[in-house]
């Protein structure tokens, strides 16, 4: 499988995958986001991220945010999925 031209080329790219370079969303002392591109063997792509996200200690508040972190993540796949339909014609 021939590389592509926003695959990283180099150890990220498995023998079935090819991999992009990290991009990192850091927001100081709250998170970070990290987005990887990825091509499966079978020519699918997906977006993988990882989430760090800072929680209060406090056991209650902490819950609140997961809750928020959560419906969040809701909202913002089904904006990808409706990002990914064809514009209408005018």
């Amino acid at each position: 499988m021939p590389h592509t031209d926003w695959c990283a080329a180099d150890h990220r790219c498995g023998l079935n995958e090819h991999r992009s370079a990290e991009i990192v969303v850091d927001l100081a002392r709250h998170g970070r986001a990290v987005v990887t591109r990825t091509r499966t063997e079978n020519g699918r792509e997906f977006a993988e991220v990882r989430l760090w996200v800072a929680l209060t200690p406090r056991e209650v508040p902490a819950r609140r945010q997961l809750l928020a972190m959560l419906s969040g993540l809701r909202v913002l796949l089904g904006r990808v999925a409706v990002a990914a339909r064809p514009s209408p014609h005018r």
